[in-house]
């Protein structure tokens, strides 16, 4: 019979086991815990990492919306916008208040548009519109509709707005030109060629009549022939593509020069032209484009004059800038014709402007001269009390 010692030995034996057993039990269990533990982590990890690139990835393709001219527009199937750009926003003339979650038709008071929306919304087919709005300005648009889906089997309208009033505005003054071109040398072919039928048919006969015609042909001719070098004049200096020929130009000198060439015909108008006042300083421009510039002025200020009336040039600098005025006492300008003064072919006094041979380019000419060489023209005027135009460029 085993002693008791023997049994207790055993039994600690026994117990030694199964408590081994069970501590081999909790060891594979905590690290199969811990292994679960790392991968939920890593998942975590991977998910937030997933989380930041789409986040960075949805501001940059927001900072791209908000930095692009065109105008940008989601609408869902329940008319509010998903999203609206603020491109957007200027040319539908949007306030800031308007965003994700506005109703489409409330926001945008325009029925072609809002039919536009509905087609694409209803048969998911792209739509191509041009659309004028007249609020808050004038603007030709270009309207570009898909469809597009914020989730599965959920279509919306993709809506990209094309501003082209700049485009169509530039077409416009084409084809005014074309049509001003057109109208200026109709004119003076008419009566070039109504003097010439009448010569043809017995006037050239008589002395004093054929010469009158033939006066006529002439005056005309000179007409159309300033009329052309007005236009490549101005042909040359818009298109900027010839290089500037810059020189020093001593500028008192200069306009006493120009001065001298215009006193005969200010003798001739009855018209007193004279220099108040010059800088001793030098000026780097082209000399021919200066040359049209001012001579364009001092023309204008004789030719638009009154008999006993006057023309004064100032210059004078200032912070790196010249500045020339030329002022006169002559017929004025009204104040609303001031600011298209500069446009091509546009003439206040249009019968006067034709007596005295203008073509209507001049001071289009100046504006580009001035604009070429980084400067500015500006008028100032009362009707019936003269005129002052100051001429401002770069030292």
């Amino acid at each position: 019979m085993p002693s008791a010692e023997t049994v207790m030995m055993a039994a600690l034996a026994g117990v030694a086991v199964v408590l081994g057993v069970r501590s081999l039990g909790l060891s594979r269990t905590a690290r199969r815990l811990a292994e679960e533990a790392g991968a939920a982590r890593r998942s975590a990890a991977d998910l937030q990492t997933k989380l930041r690139e789409r986040e960075a990835s949805r501001s940059q393709i927001e900072a791209i919306l908000q930095s692009m001219n065109e105008g940008v527009m989601v609408v869902a199937p329940s008319g509010n916008l998903l999203l609206v750009n603020d491109a957007a926003r200027r040319i539908l003339g949007l306030n800031r208040t308007v965003g994700p979650g506005s109703s489409f038709s409330e926001s945008v008071r325009h029925p072609d548009l809002q039919e536009l929306v509905r087609q694409v919304l209803q048969t998911q087919e792209p739509q191509v519109r041009e659309l004028i709005l007249y609020a808050p300005v004038e603007s030709f648009l270009q309207i570009q509709a898909s469809s597009c889906r914020s989730a599965p089997g959920d279509p919306c309208a993709l809506v990209v707005f094309h501003d082209v009033t700049h485009f169509k505005k530039l077409e416009q003054v084409r084809r005014d030109f074309v049509a001003n071109v057109s109208h200026e040398l109709k004119t003076p072919l008419t009566s070039i060629r109504a003097a010439a039928e009448t010569l043809l048919d017995g006037a050239i006969k008589d002395a004093d009549y054929g010469r009158a015609f033939l006066q006529t042909i002439s005056e005309e001719t000179d007409r159309l022939h300033r009329l052309v070098d007005d236009l490549l004049t101005l042909a040359r200096v818009e298109s900027r593509q010839t290089a500037l020929n810059k020189e020093r130009i001593p500028l008192r000198t200069f306009l006493e020069d120009q001065l001298a060439r215009y006193r005969p015909l200010a003798k001739t108008h009855g018209v007193s032209l004279e220099m108040e006042s010059a800088p001793e300083a030098t000026i780097l421009a082209d000399r021919s484009q200066l040359v049209q510039a001012v001579s364009n002025l001092l023309e204008n200020a004789v030719k638009y004059n009154q008999p006993g009336g006057r023309v004064v040039v100032r210059a004078g600098e200032s912070d790196g800038t010249l500045m020339i005025e030329v002022e006169d006492t002559g017929i004025g300008i009204p104040p609303e014709d001031l600011p298209r003064v500069f446009e091509r072919f546009y003439r206040v006094d249009k019968a006067r402007s034709r007596e005295t041979g203008g073509t209507g380019l001049g001071l289009s000419i100046v504006k580009h001269v001035a604009e070429t060489h980084g400067g500015s023209v500006q008028v100032e005027s009362e009707f019936g009390h003269g005129s002052r135009f100051l001429l401002t460029l770069p030292l």
